[in-house]
C-alpha cells in the first residue's frame, strides 16, 4: 500500500493553501486568549508573505566575497568538454512548471556565467540542454525517467545533448534546481537572497547519467518565509499547508479537503474549545462526520487526504470518557482505541466512491501511543506528533528521558502502520525570539524519521511573522535533509556554511562559532517548545546568574564582530538575527532601571523588521510598557 501512496501523491495536480495553527503550536493553559484552528493573525502572515513574493524575482543574488576575483562568478561551464554558450537551450510544451523551470534556468545561468545563452524550438542544432519532456528524447533518457517516483530527476548526457527531465513536470523543474546548484554555484538561501560560489570551471562529464528519487513523499516547512511558492519549489518543498503551489505555476502539492489538522469539531459540529472531544461511539457522530467526509470529497475532487483527526488539547487532556469509548481504550491499552476505531471505520466506508483518498489522523497527546492489536486501514495516515520532547538533545538520544516514550511510540507505529507520517516542532512557542538551540539536533531527528519509514514530514516553526531568530536558516536546512536524508553529517553543516556565507557575509565564522557554542551548551539542559532560554542554557552554583549573564555576553559580541564584517546590504540579516541574544538577555536578567531602554530598542527593532509575533498567536502591540519583560506584554 505505500507504494501505492507515494505514486498517488507524487502525481497530484491541484493544491489549497490551508490556514493552520494547532497541534504543535496549541497553547499553554494559561489567562492568555487560546489559540485557535484558523486564525486572522495566520491569514495576515500569509497575506504579508505573498506580498513579499512579488519582489523576490527583482532581488539580485549575492555573490560570496573574492576580491581576487574580476569577473563571472562562473568563468565557465563545459557540457561533455563544450562551452555551455555553444548550447541551445529547449523545452518540452506549454507547462507552467517547466515553463518556469526553463526560465529559471536561463536567468540564473545568464547571470552566473554573463553570457547570453541560445533559446531553440523546433528546428534541433548540434548541442542542446532539453528541459522536460521533448521530442529529443533518446531510449536511455525515457529509460531513466521511466524509473523515478515521487517528483524525482534525471541529469543525462546522451548523443550530444544534455537532458535535464523527470516523470512528473516537477520532477524536471527540482531537476533544474539542481543543475543550478551543482554546476553554477548558486545557493537558494531565503525568499530574498541568493548568492552565487564563485567557480573557475565548472564541468559536466560526457557520462552523466544522475537520477534521483527522494524519499519523503511530502516535506512540508512551517517557515514564515518558506510560504512563497517559487522560493519553496527552490528548495523542493512540496506540502501545500500555508500555499498554492499549482496556481503559482510552480509544481505540485498535497490538496487536502478540508481541514488540515484537528478537523473533528468541524466535521462532528462539537465545540472547538481545547480538551473538548467528541463521543466516538455515538452513533448520531459517526453519520455526521461520515456525510461531511463525503460532502468535503465530492466538492473537492481534486483532494487527495481528508483529515478526521481530534481537536486540540492540552498536555492533560483526554478523549470522550463514555462506557463505550472507555471499553475500546482499555481494550487497546491506549486512548487511539476509539479513535483508531472510528477512523477505520471512516476509511472503510468512503474507499468505494474515493479509492484514491487517504484519511489522516493524529497521534497527538493521549493518542500517541500505538494499539496493542488495532491496524491503521490501508488507506489511512498516522501523523505522529513530537509535541513533548526535548530539543535539545536528538530524540534517540538515550540519555534523553524527556525522548525515551516517542522513541517507543514510533518504533511501535513503524511496524504497523504503512502511511506514517511526522508532525515535528522546530521553535519556541512561547518565546519565538529567543534562541532555539536545535540546529544541532535537526540532522539527527530526520534521519530518526525516515529510519523509522516515515513517508511524510511536517515541520512546524514560526508561519506567523519574520523571524528575528534563525528561522531563515532553519527552512533552508530543513528543507534540505528531507530532500534527502542519506547526506552525511559533513554535507548537512556544510548546507549550514553555505548559507552562513550568503546570508551574513564576511562574518559568518562568528556566527557559525554562535551556533556550535549554543549548541554545546544547551546539552547540558533540556528545552521543550514552551520553556524558557534557562533550560537549555543551565549554570549551577551560587554564581549562575554571573555565569550566564557572561555567557550571553560573549554571544552578543559574537554577532557585533559578524556585524561589523558584514557588507551593507547583507547587515540587517545580521541585526535582525541578533535579536535573540538581545531577547534571551532581557528575559534572564531583567534590571527595572537599565532593561526598559534595551526593551525599547529590541521593539524598534521589531517594528523595523516587519516581526510582527513575538510568541505564538500574540501579536506585537504598538504602545508597549516597557517596564514590563518581554514575555508579560
Amino acid at each position: 500500500m505505500k507504494k501505492t501512496l507515494r505514486s498517488l501523491l507524487c502525481i497530484l495536480t491541484a493544491a489549497v493553501a490551508v490556514f493552520i495553527y494547532g497541534c504543535g503550536g496549541e497553547p499553554q493553559q494559561t489567562d492568555e486568549e487560546t489559540t485557535g484552528i484558523i486564525t486572522a493573525e495566520i491569514t495576515d502572515a500569509v497575506t504579508d508573505a505573498a506580498s513579499d513574493e512579488a519582489t523576490e524575482q527583482d532581488t539580485e543574488p549575492v555573490p560570496e566575497e573574492d576580491p581576487e576575483w574580476d569577473g563571472p562568478h562562473v568563468k565557465n561551464i563545459k557540457i561533455a568538454g563544450v562551452d555551455i554558450s555553444e548550447y541551445t537551450v529547449v523545452k518540452s510544451g506549454s507547462d507552467r512548471t517547466v515553463g518556469n523551470a526553463y526560465n529559471d534556468f536561463l536567468r540564473y545561468i545568464e547571470y552566473a556565467t554573463e553570457l547570453e545563452l541560445k533559446r531553440g524550438g523546433d528546428v534541433k542544432s548540434e548541442h542542446e540542454i532539453c528541459i522536460g519532456e521533448t521530442d529529443r528524447d533518446t531510449e536511455l533518457v525515457r529509460a531513466e525517467r521511466e524509473k523515478l517516483v515521487n517528483d524525482g530527476y534525471a541529469i543525462i548526457y546522451d548523443g550530444g545533448r544534455l537532458y535535464i527531465t523527470g516523470k512528473t513536470p516537477t520532477g524536471t523543474m527540482y531537476g533544474v534546481y539542481t543543475f543550478l546548484e551543482d554546476y553554477a554555484g548558486c545557493r537558494f538561501l531565503s525568499s530574498k537572497c541568493k548568492y552565487y560560489k564563485y567557480i573557475e570551471c565548472s564541468e559536466v562529464p560526457a557520462d552523466i547519467c544522475r537520477t534521483f528519487s527522494p524519499k519523503l513523499i511530502n516535506r512540508d516547512v512551517y517557515w514564515y518565509d518558506a510560504a512563497s511558492p517559487s522560493f519553496a519549489s527552490k528548495i523542493k518543498i512540496n506540502g501545500g499547508v500555508n500555499r498554492n503551489m499549482v496556481s503559482s505555476g510552480y509544481g505540485t502539492d498535497i490538496k487536502y479537503a478540508g481541514p488540515f489538522v484537528h478537523s473533528l469539531p468541524s466535521l462532528a459540529g462539537t465545540s472547538t474549545t481545547p480538551n473538548v472531544q467528541p463521543c466516538l461511539t455515538d452513533p448520531a457522530v459517526y453519520e455526521k462526520v461520515l456525510k461531511n467526509v463525503r460532502q468535503l470529497l465530492r466538492e473537492n475532487p481534486d483532494a487527495k487526504i481528508i483529515s478526521v483527526s481530534q481537536n486540540d488539547s492540552y498536555a492533560d487532556g483526554l478523549g470522550c470518557q463514555c462506557e463505550n469509548c472507555r471499553k475500546l481504550d482499555n481494550e487497546q491499552g491506549t486512548p487511539m482505541g476509539s479513535l483508531l476505531t472510528f477512523v477505520n471505520r471512516i476509511a472503510n466506508d468512503i474507499k468505494d466512491e474515493f479509492p484514491d483518498v487517504y484519511v489522516d489522523t493524529l497521534a497527538y497527546r493521549y493518542t500517541r501511543k500505538a494499539p496493542k492489536t488495532l491496524k491503521p486501514a490501508d488507506n489511512v495516515i498516522i501523523r505522529l506528533c513530537s509535541i513533548e520532547c526535548c530539543f535539545t538533545h536528538p530524540l534517540n538520544d538515550p540519555d534523553c528521558e524527556a525522548n525515551r516514550a516517542f522513541c517507543e511510540d514510533i518504533e511501535a507505529w513503524s511496524k504497523i502502520c504503512d502511511n506514517l507520517f511526522i508532525w515535528d516542532y522546530t521553535t519556541d512557542f512561547m518565546y519565538y525570539l529567543n534562541p532555539f538551540p536545535n540546529l544541532g539536533v535537526l540532522y539527527d531527528n530526520i534521519r530518526f524519521f525516515v529510519d523509522h519509514n516515515v513517508i511524510g514530514l511536517f515541520e512546524q516553526g514560526n508561519g506567523q511573522s519574520v523571524s528575528g531568530e534563525f528561522g531563515e536558516l532553519r527552512a533552508y536546512l530543513l528543507a534540505k535533509m528531507m530532500w534527502d536524508p542519506d547526506m552525511t553529517r559533513e554535507q548537512y553543516y556544510e548546507h549550514m556554511d553555505d548559507f552562513l556565507k550568503g546570508y551574513y557575509g564576511a562574518g559568518w565564522r562568528y556566527i557559525r562559532e554562535y551556533i556550535d557554542r549554543t549548541t554545546e551548551k544547551a546539552k547540558e539542559g533540556h528545552m521543550g517548545i514552551y520553556d524558557p532560554i534557562t533550560k537549555a542554557f543551565v549554570f549551577k552554583g551560587a554564581k549562575r546568574q554571573s555565569e550566564l549573564t557572561k555567557f550571553l555576553t560573549e554571544m552578543e559580541e559574537l554577532w557585533s564582530k559578524a556585524y561589523e564584517a558584514a557588507d551593507d546590504d547583507l547587515k540587517d540579516n545580521v541585526l535582525r538575527s541578533s535579536m535573540q541574544v538581545k531577547a534571551a538577555q532581557l528575559y534572564t536578567k531583567w534590571s527595572k532601571t537599565s532593561s526598559p531602554e534595551k526593551l525599547q530598542e529590541l521593539h524598534e527593532l521589531m517594528k523595523k523588521y516587519r516581526i510582527t509575533f513575538f510568541r505564538e498567536n500574540a501579536r506585537v502591540p504598538d504602545n508597549v510598557d516597557y517596564t514590563k519583560r518581554i514575555d508579560l506584554w
